[in-house]
């Protein structure tokens, strides 16, 4: 009970030094950066810490995976607030806009489509090392090399899931400021369908991401049994 409250203050501690007291636009877009990278870390690091050491083990990943997340994603955060300030009316900066979201749209697919193709050779290699392993025709420590392979992968996933999450709320306020302007209609039509778009990739990425937390504690699992 001690290390879970010593963990959980933690990860608050670690939140209030990066963020601080969020006064302003350009302060406030590091927050929110922070936040979607803590939420990223935790879950991977929850999901890491699972496979590893069960529920205790879960809850120190989460804590360590929340604090480099939150790290990652305030500097992401502060890179967004930082070009917002280059442009110099509203016009450019929705254009800017458009454009970020159209880069995401196809950075993300292209990331997916990659991405299943990895995870169907992972699964494939999985589903033949945990057989062999039964079978005694290898060690453990194959098991565990390939484990940190997919570890890897799905921090990766993890990483790219918290940009595009930023990306779709930073541009979803920049959407409901559109709809309260009459002349910036053609902004609010083309933002609309970039973000529409982007959720569905998000979607199909939060599923590959579950897909490879699967893989990585069915070889925990597989790892862990003792072989007769």
């Amino acid at each position: 009970m001690r290390k879970s409250l010593a963990i959980l203050f933690i990860i608050c501690i670690g939140f209030s030094c990066i963020t601080g007291c969020q006064t302003t636009d350009k302060t406030r877009t590091k927050a929110e950066g922070t936040a979607v990278g803590i939420g990223g870390g935790a879950l991977f690091g929850a999901l890491l810490g699972a496979a590893i050491g069960g529920k205790e083990g879960a809850l120190i990943g989460a804590a360590a995976g929340a604090l480099a997340g939150g790290a990652v994603g305030y500097a992401y955060g502060t890179h967004v607030a930082n070009e917002k300030e280059e442009y110099a009316n509203a016009e450019d900066w929705l254009d800017a806009c458009v454009a970020s979201l159209n880069t995401t749209n196809k950075e993300t697919l292209a990331y997916n489509l990659e991405l299943d193709k990895n995870i169907r050779d992972i699964d494939a290699t999985t589903a033949q090392l945990v057989t062999d392993y039964e079978n005694k025709k290898i060690e453990k420590s194959v098991l565990e090399e390939e484990k940190v392979k997919v570890d890897a992968k799905l921090a990766e996933a993890e990483e790219q899931l918290a940009k595009a999450n930023f990306e779709l709320e930073n541009q979803q306020q920049v959407l409901n400021e559109t709809k309260t302007e009459v002349s910036q209609e053609e902004y609010t039509k083309a933002l609309d369908g970039e973000l529409a778009e982007l959720k569905l990739h998000i979607e199909d990425l939060k599923v590959q991401t579950e897909e490879l937390a699967s893989l990585s504690s069915q070889i925990g699992r597989a790892s862990c049994r003792e072989r007769v």
